[in-house]
């Protein structure tokens, strides 16, 4: 299945009418679809390279989710280079971090953007990203609001790092984002590759930045699949 979205790089898109949300909407029925066919409730959004636009997909497919009555809860940790909070416009000074290092309960992190949608974000970089989030407290964090929310997603630095593979062994599937132009064929090939060797399931691919002609702004290509 192969599904196209307008988008605009880094903003959330809030108009309900239109090319870009219907797209979104596109991506969001098939996304939701196979979900609940396999019963998949918090996925891992990652990428083969850093800058494919991971974030602002994520944000936007959990804004028109949160739209259509489903109870999402985005988590941001990708603890080298986060960005989650800049198309909320939400400040990063607290976050995930100040939960894993025992600083705060997990009840002051969690911020509300909208109705239906909740934001969890990085906060302050560490010096130890990976042994954050090795602690038990991240997955327990998961676990404990698998039942308050229908979707939980969460951004992941690049397949390629320890990070992710922590991040994946707590989450149920995987979407991957990657950069037409940019990411070869080889370096998807890679990346699938990784998630299979350390068995984290994927839910689909997104294609992003595709321009059709000069004066076209740019398109995701969605290949969701079992």
């Amino acid at each position: 299945m192969v599904i196209k979205k307008q988008y605009a790089e880094r903003q959330l898109i809030q108009k309900e009418k239109g090319v870009i949300p219907e797209q979104i909407r596109n991506i969001r029925t098939s996304v939701q679809y196979l979900a609940n066919r396999r019963n998949l409730k918090v996925i891992m959004v990652t990428s083969c390279r850093q800058g494919e636009g991971k974030s602002s997909a994520i944000v936007n497919l959990a804004y028109f989710m949160a739209k259509n009555d489903k109870k999402v809860l985005v988590i941001d940790s990708d603890l080298r280079l986060p960005t989650i909070h800049k198309p909320f416009q939400l400040q990063n000074f607290t976050g995930l971090t100040d939960f894993l290092n025992e600083l705060m309960d997990e009840k002051e992190i969690i911020q509300r953007v909208v109705e239906n949608l909740d934001v969890v974000t990085s906060g302050p970089l560490p010096y130890n990203p990976t042994e954050l989030l090795s602690k038990a407290r991240f997955k327990t964090f998961i676990d404990t609001h698998r039942g308050d929310y229908d979707f939980i997603f969460v951004d992941a630095p690049p397949s390629g790092l320890a990070d992710s593979k922590i991040i994946g062994s707590v989450c149920d599937s995987t979407i991957i984002i990657v950069e037409n132009g940019k990411t070869t064929k080889n370096q998807l090939k890679t990346c699938i590759d990784t998630c299979k060797m350390q068995n984290i399931d994927i839910i689909g691919v997104i294609r992003n930045k595709i321009r059709k002609k000069k004066h076209d702004s740019n398109y995701y290509y969605n290949y969701v699949k079992e």
